[in-house]
């Protein structure tokens, strides 16, 4: 391994991040209901937080890709940085399920 903490790192945390898709999976088919109402599509709000949830696969298998080329390419600190940006979605939806 070229960096053992990076590689660790970079192993461990989209291990957790695709776990986390078992709960995303949950959240995503339940952020239909945010439609409910007829003045909901209207909402930008709404249509907003409704992307943001739709986009974690993207984002995640992104990021995943992205570090293990840096990873590869010797750029141990960006490809660190660059795995936490699901990070992001996981944290919202964590404090939404906490929060609300």
């Amino acid at each position: 391994m070229k960096n053992a903490k990076a590689g660790l790192f970079l192993i461990l945390s989209q291990v957790g991040y695709g776990l986390f898709s078992l709960v995303w999976i949950i959240v995503a088919l339940a952020s239909f209901m945010m439609f409910d109402s007829p003045a909901a599509l209207s909402d930008l709000r709404t249509m907003c937080i409704f992307i943001f949830l739709w986009l974690y696969p993207v984002g995640f298998l992104g990021s995943m890709i992205a570090s293990w080329v840096l990873y590869h390419k010797r750029k141990f600190r960006k490809a660190v940085w660059i795995d936490l940006i699901p990070l992001l979605w996981v944290l919202t939806i964590a404090g939404f399920m906490v929060f609300a």
